[in-house]
């Protein structure tokens, strides 16, 4: 794995930008080199630039000073000890570990594609998943001051030389242009680089990736410092943006009950969604999380309940069913969509089901994918697809990404659905699900409920329960 670090101590916005320039100009070089043992440390300098290696992972230091450009001394850590971490994502992934440092699934994220590899990729488990496409990353802080940025990049992808090359800024500053990452360390192998003294006054540090050729991409960043911590009661403020859909205006602090066609907004902390193309239901619901669902039998299809207006792979969500008397589905239910993909790859909009109950099987005339464990239940995936069909962004063609357990979850007993489990179950079958966090779509947001779906009942029914986030339990 190649590390790199930059200090950008001393430098105004045109200094950096001089100097970024000269660097990938070739004015600056950087020598990677690698040691014959495991257990072995090398040192040499040449034209400058001292490298040393560790086994196979090889490190330079380029420390740039505001009136010119030095080449000093490397370690064998990119970060100083005495900085804390403020956040480490792994970016396109569920949580990891390297080098010591905990990592958390992608999070914080706008835009782009998650993908992975099941090849050995050199440095480790953070390197085997990438997000790729026009992305940035907006991480609240508690303070405004100084932080480090580590981020960290592998071509688990391209196979030749100049088939890839991006940019990356730092909170709007460019600090990597042209990165060829084949070119620099080859195919399936980790690169970081490090920048130190990045100033933040907005609340947040912002990464945006630049394309150049092809797809930029990103492994994963940590963010050190002294001066702030993540702001992890920060809420976006989406208030503004929600105003596009007229539903979302809707807010409720007491128990409500719900009988429209396509009604959503809060009821407490809670998102709900109620939609239905005909027929008569209702959704009954409290501040706590407590709700029932009521359909009469008739010919139309319906699909309701609470949870959140945006996605979160790293949500881990409580719930527990009293009664259910014939619900085609109780399903953890919710989208994926990206923008930025031609419509006509249904991999842009992802409509996403863990069921838990079922009275239809969804897997006939799916295709399978795998089968895997979570939370002590056994769960297999399918894949399906939906020609022109109701949609959070109208009527679309767009894919189903199934997760069924062998047996159906008992009523009157609590159970948690790890959702990154699940994302990393359709992932390793090469079933991406889009950003999960995002207002782009025509009809809704990117809602993750506890749903009761029915379609075409044959009788009148009810289905009750309580949801909640168990994150943190």
């Amino acid at each position: 794995m190649s590390k790199k670090i930059l200090t950008l101590a001393g430098f105004g916005q045109s200094s950096l930008a001089l100097f970024v320039a000269a660097l990938f100009a070739g004015c600056v070089s950087q020598t990677d080199s690698s040691g014959s043992s495991a257990d072995a440390t090398s040192s040499s300098v040449a034209n400058g630039v001292q490298s040393s290696s560790i086994g196979s992972a090889s490190s330079a230091s380029v420390i740039a000073q505001p009136s010119s450009v030095n080449v000093s001394s490397s370690s064998t850590s990119t970060v100083a000890d005495d900085l804390a971490l403020v956040v480490a994502i792994n970016a396109g992934g569920s949580a990891t570990t390297l080098d010591g440092v905990a990592f958390i699934g992608d999070k914080y994220g706008r835009g782009g594609t998650s993908n992975s590899t099941d090849d050995f990729v050199t440095g480790g488990e953070l390197y085997q998943t990438e997000r790729y496409g026009a992305l940035s990353y907006e991480i609240p802080v508690t303070a405004n001051g100084s932080y480090t940025v580590e981020l960290h990049f592998a071509e688990i992808y391209q196979t030749s030389d100049g088939a890839r090359s991006f940019g990356v800024a730092l909170e709007g500053t460019p600090v990597i242009s042209d990165l060829d990452l084949f070119s620099r360390v080859g195919h399936d192998s980790g690169y970081s680089e490090t920048f130190t003294n990045v100033a933040v006054n907005d609340g947040s540090v912002s990464i945006e990736l630049q394309a150049g050729v092809e797809n930029p991409t990103i492994a994963g960043f940590a963010i050190y410092s002294n001066d702030g911590e993540l702001d992890t009661a920060f809420v976006p403020d989406v208030s503004t943006d929600l105003s596009k859909f007229s539903a979302y205006t809707q807010q409720y602090n007491e128990r409500t009950v719900i009988t429209s066609n396509h009604a959503t907004g809060h009821i407490g902390d809670f998102f709900f969604t109620h939609w239905k193309d005909g027929g008569s239901t209702s959704l009954t619901m409290d501040t706590n999380g407590d709700f029932s669902v009521t359909w009469q039998g008739g010919g139309y299809n319906y699909v309701g309940g609470p949870g959140w207006h945006y996605g979160d792979e790293d949500r881990v969500i409580g719930y527990r069913f009293d009664s259910d008397s014939g619900a085609s589905y109780i399903t953890m239910y919710g989208w994926g969509y990206d923008k930025d993909m031609p419509k006509s790859d249904p991999a842009h909009l992802v409509e996403y089901y863990i069921l838990q109950r079922w009275s239809y099987d969804p897997s006939q005339g799916a295709t399978y994918g795998k089968t895997f464990v979570s939370d002590g239940v056994e769960y297999s995936t399918y894949r399906s697809i939906r020609q022109q069909q109701p949609s959070i962004n109208s009527p679309s063609t767009f894919y189903q990404y199934w997760s069924k357990p062998s047996q159906q979850r008992p009523l009157g007993q609590d159970h948690k659905i790890i959702f990154a489990d699940h994302v990393k179950a359709w992932t390793d079958t090469g079933w991406i699900l889009p950003d999960m966090n995002n207002l782009d779509a025509s009809d809704d947001p990117t809602y993750q409920v506890m749903a009761v779906e029915v379609f075409n009942p044959g009788s009148d029914g009810t289905a009750s329960g309580q949801v909640w986030d168990a994150t943190e339990q």
